[in-house]
């Protein structure tokens, strides 16, 4: 990798460059997908194979579209393996497809921790305490990996290793490639996000005569076949009296996903979006829109509004509620304000769930609860794996007794709880690591007024307070790894900027061999 530009300032022509590019990496990044999971689709070790290659290549020839890459694979890699569900014939290969995107995601983590150690990376005195503290928590990560592998199964430790070093490696990727190529994500979000909001109206007008177009009934079949295997159904049957009569049951839900609603409207089809998990998608999508939103886009985040009410995310919908708000208030002379605002909101917010929880024996108050009493008798932590939604010891848990008893008997449910369960005391480094974020977007939005901070500062501060009372908001590639892949691009073309002013970057690029420049 080596520097690609080095002039401080954007000129018309220099902005019209950055355009092209940020289109060609989009096309780059919906080719690389495609190719990804077709090669997995012939055979899972050469689609692995397949995939570290294509990935290593383009870290190391087009460091600057990585980003883009890996915010596609996100959103529409599972689109690309619908395509593929007549074809796949198991179970388990039908996982490693949906797999490609973490191998692409790892690749890149590798390709760019190798040249965090490069002279000019070390040159940029604001990027080295990141880096640092990246290898830090990944280190405290791999440790727990290896207690969970230990002590509980290795496909459960395997599991969460992946949901809790993805939005590291998200960050890590996007702060070290924007501190050292320019790198434009307007046109890349801006379309991502507009055929996003497209699918989520033709998928609520059209159900499943749209999903069919492209085998997406099959892909929702293959998971229902795994859970009508697992008695996921069979369970439901005797608790509630629910008869699964055919695919679009497990898409039908109550407004805005709480049965408070139920009596007022009748069940409404949710949305899967083109990843096929409606939080995922919708936090997604309230990412996407909240960005665009501090750059002045104001269609697409509206138009998103009524796709998030439908999914019922509570989480993402406060999120770009709490955006909406800010960016109406914001003013540079009152920055503090509209920051102090949003702190407020997430307070607020977080302590009436855990009430409201509480009284009304909800699952994500109980499984907080267990976390917390599980820490204070365990705070070194049970390893990765043991507990949360995707873990095996959880798949017995009896909810009638945890209500009954007022904790569950595992944490689950809650982002928060289950990483003090499987982390004890390193959970506290990640989160410090938070902290950490949101006050340096709040000291960067106050010397610049870039709205990029203010972004910055309202995603992370309101998916942390999702994060008490839902995995998801931490652990689903589309919400915290999402957040930080945008927010790290925003942070390092902050200190790009600022080591080309100092002639940082120009004097290390004089180590590396002359390539010709980007336009920048």
């Amino acid at each position: 990798m080596s520097v690609t530009g080095n002039r401080a300032g954007f000129g018309a022509e220099g902005l019209s460059g950055l355009r092209s590019d940020a289109m060609f990496h989009l096309c780059i990044a919906i080719l690389a997908v495609i190719a990804s999971v077709s090669a997995f689709a012939v055979w899972t070790p050469f689609g692995v194979a397949a995939t570290f290659a294509l990935t290593l290549v383009l870290s190391i020839a087009q460091p600057g579209c990585i980003p883009i890459v890996i915010a596609c694979s996100f959103l529409y890699q599972n689109l690309v393996v619908a395509w593929f569900t007549p074809f796949v014939p198991d179970h388990n290969t039908f996982d490693a497809l949906r797999g490609a995107n973490f191998v692409i995601l790892m690749t890149a983590f590798v390709a760019f921790v190798m040249a965090s150690f490069q002279y000019r990376v070390r040159a940029l005195s604001e990027l080295r305490p990141w880096l640092i503290f990246s290898f830090v928590i990944c280190g405290i990560v791999s440790f727990y990996l290896a207690l969970g592998a230990v002590h509980g199964g290795p496909k459960d430790a395997v599991i969460y290793f992946r949901n809790t070093i993805t939005p590291l490696a998200c960050f890590h990727i996007a702060i070290l490639a924007a501190s050292l190529y320019p790198i434009d994500l307007r046109k890349g979000i801006l379309w991502l996000c507009a055929v996003a909001i497209l699918y989520g109206y033709l998928e609520q007008i059209f159900r499943m005569d749209f999903l069919s177009l492209f085998h997406g009934d099959l892909y929702i079949h293959r998971g229902l076949k795994a859970q009508i295997e697992a008695g996921v159904w069979e369970k439901k049957l005797r608790e509630t009296g629910f008869v699964l009569r055919g695919i679009e049951d497990t898409m039908m839900t109550t407004f805005f996903n709480t049965k408070l609603l139920s009596d007022l409207f009748p069940p409404i089809f949710r949305n899967g979006g083109p990843n096929f998990h409606p939080i995922s998608y919708a936090y997604g999508l309230s990412i996407m829109s909240a960005w665009l939103l501090f750059r002045g886009r104001w269609l697409l985040p509206i138009a998103a509004l009524p796709l998030l009410l439908v999914i019922g995310s509570k989480g993402a919908t406060f999120m770009l509620l709490v955006a909406l708000g800010a960016r109406l208030i914001y003013r540079p002379s009152r920055a503090e304000l509209t920051l102090l605002a949003v702190v407020a909101l997430a307070v607020v917010w977080t302590v009436a769930a855990i009430l409201f929880g509480v009284t009304h024996g909800d699952y994500h108050v109980l499984g907080l609860i267990a976390g917390v009493r599980e820490f204070m008798h365990n705070p070194l932590g049970q390893g990765l794996g043991i507990g949360g939604n995707l873990s095996s010891t959880s798949l017995n848990l009896d909810w009638d007794r945890a209500q009954d008893e007022g904790v569950a008997s595992v944490p689950v449910e809650s982002a928060v709880g289950v990483m003090l369960y499987q982390m004890g005391v390193g959970s506290f480094v990640f989160f410090g690591f938070l902290v950490a974020l949101v006050l340096s977007a709040r000291k960067q939005l106050i010397a610049t007024g870039d709205p990029d901070f203010l972004f910055a500062f309202v995603a992370v501060v309101t998916i942390t307070s999702n994060a008490v009372l839902q995995e998801e908001a931490f652990f689903s590639p589309l919400a915290l790894g999402f957040c930080l892949l945008l927010v790290g691009v925003s942070f390092g073309t902050r200190w790009r900027s600022l080591g080309i002013s100092r002639g940082v970057l120009s004097q290390a690029g004089q180590h590396t061999p002359p390539r010709p420049p980007l336009r920048d």
